[in-house]
């Protein structure tokens, strides 16, 4: 049987994958380096964001974005695909295992993506141990190629804030990078900006 994480997991990770491969955006791409942040601040987290991309929020396992559960995606889209999501669940510590929970709910969101609709290949690196705020967090690269060969590259990580109480996936995804350097470098732009409240 499914954990209610797991398949929060795999709905956030399925609503990124739905907006990959977009048609008809004009926006365009921004160098990092030439960059103004804004700041999003919300459902007890923050992080910065190039002030060019947009923000969405949707509901993850209500309708629309609340404290309880949600997903904020940032990005820009065209020719050139930017993207940084959270998604988070509030969950209580008397719930949660953590070392089972984090790596089970990753485990089982790649399951999810890997038999998506519209891609026809996806590969996963190896799972790496690290921390954020002095929280356990584990993260995974991806590769994805999609049926038109259109490939994107990004991480995935999870974690638990126990200030929140929020169990939180960070998702990076871009095809405008391919090396793992570069992939992490991007997910640890959002990464060292975030902040759990």
């Amino acid at each position: 049987m499914k954990t209610k994480k797991a398949i929060f997991l795999g709905v956030a990770l399925l609503l990124m994958i739905s907006f990959m491969f977009p048609v008809g955006c004009t926006e365009e791409a921004v160098t990092p380096a030439s960059t103004e942040f804004k700041t999003y601040s919300k459902y007890g987290f923050s992080f910065e964001y190039p002030k060019t991309f947009s923000v969405t929020e949707m509901g993850l396992l209500e309708n629309e974005a609340k404290e309880s559960s949600g997903i904020v995606q940032v990005g820009v889209e065209n020719d050139e695909i930017q993207m940084f999501q959270i998604a988070w669940m509030k969950m209580m510590p008397s719930v949660w295992e953590l070392d089972d929970d984090l790596q089970g709910s990753l485990e089982d969101s790649f399951a999810g993506m890997e038999t998506t609709e519209g891609i026809s290949s996806f590969e996963i690196g190896e799972l790496v141990e690290s921390t954020k705020a002095g929280h356990q967090m584990i993260y995974q690269y991806y590769t994805m190629t999609s049926t038109e060969g259109d490939k994107v590259y990004g991480i995935v990580s999870v974690f638990y804030c126990d200030k929140s109480q929020n169990f939180l996936q960070l998702m990076t995804i871009s095809n405008t990078i391919s090396s793992k350097q570069d992939v992490l470098e991007d997910f640890q732009n959002y990464l060292d900006s975030f902040v759990c409240h």
